[in-house]
């Protein structure tokens, strides 16, 4: 704890070394916290200490048992710091602390399997999900729909995103909406579309905002208001995938046309 409050500055400036010492200390008496945080400072190249110094100190904390070290390890091993590159030393360090039910080191692995065996990639998010971590559940769920090494499955697809977009996974919301709108591995429903359309988009997510703005100036699922699907579609921005820009380009236009210019001023000026 002192080591920690000189470190951050709790009770005045920041002391580094002051902090090195009193967490060497600890780490004297093994003291698992101590260790990982002279691997940060090792990482960050605090105090004197280096990549070399947070390699050791992070292998004793994972030999305690801190699998946050041992993903820490897998990092090195994935980038060369403070020991030899080496995918295998990175999946090593990964198996050990998945076996210690950590959902991100599940997950982490399974990207290491992503470009070249996507099955057992897919294995692995689907086990990280199962043990709650979103973003595995919401690549799972994309890699049902769209990976060309799985069979195509748009029930586990559907099951999957939902369990992320339920989560408040932004992107995946935006997804799911998508799926209950077209009624695909789910049953169609506009309103509880049109519900997630718009969470995704009060989540931050692009797609979600344009989604939302589509559904804002047909009125599925909600009442129609063409000055709130212009402010979501002005939030929403530019796409980086030309089909996409193209639908919004071509809503924008409709809205310009048809609707009274003071309601869509009245949307920019919200900005």
């Amino acid at each position: 704890m002192a080591g920690y409050i000189l470190r951050s500055g709790e009770a005045g400036s920041p002391d580094l070394y002051a902090a090195r010492r009193y967490y060497e200390m600890g780490a004297g008496r093994g003291h698992p916290d101590a260790l990982v945080a002279l691997g940060e400072m090792g990482l960050a190249g605090e105090a004197g200490l280096t990549d070399s110094d947070a390699y050791a100190y992070l292998t004793r904390a994972s030999d305690a048992g801190r699998t946050d070290a041992t993903r820490a390890l897998a990092e090195m091993a994935r980038t060369g710091r403070g020991t030899s590159a080496s995918v295998d030393k990175q999946r090593d360090m990964l198996e050990r602390a998945s076996a210690s039910f950590d959902s991100d080191a599940t997950k982490k692995l399974a990207d290491t399997y992503f470009e070249t065996d996507p099955k057992r990639a897919l294995e692995l998010y689907e086990d990280a999900a199962q043990s709650g971590h979103v973003e595995a559940a919401y690549i799972a769920g994309v890699m049902y729909a769209e990976n060309l090494s799985i069979r195509p499955n748009s029930e586990r697809s559907a099951f999957w995103i939902g369990k992320a977009a339920q989560a408040g996974h932004a992107a995946a919301q935006a997804d799911y909406g998508l799926l209950v709108y077209q009624g695909a591995g789910v049953p169609r429903d506009e309103v509880k579309a049109a519900d997630y359309f718009r969470r995704s988009a009060e989540g931050g997510d692009s797609e979600g905002m344009f989604l939302y703005a589509f559904t804002l100036a047909k009125g599925e699922g909600l009442e129609q208001d063409f000055g709130e699907a212009y402010y979501w579609l002005l939030k929403a921005g530019q796409s980086g995938i030309d089909d996409y820009q193209s639908d919004r380009d071509v809503l924008r236009q409709r809205l310009e046309d048809n609707v009274d210019p003071s309601v869509l001023a009245a949307a920019r000026s919200r900005l």
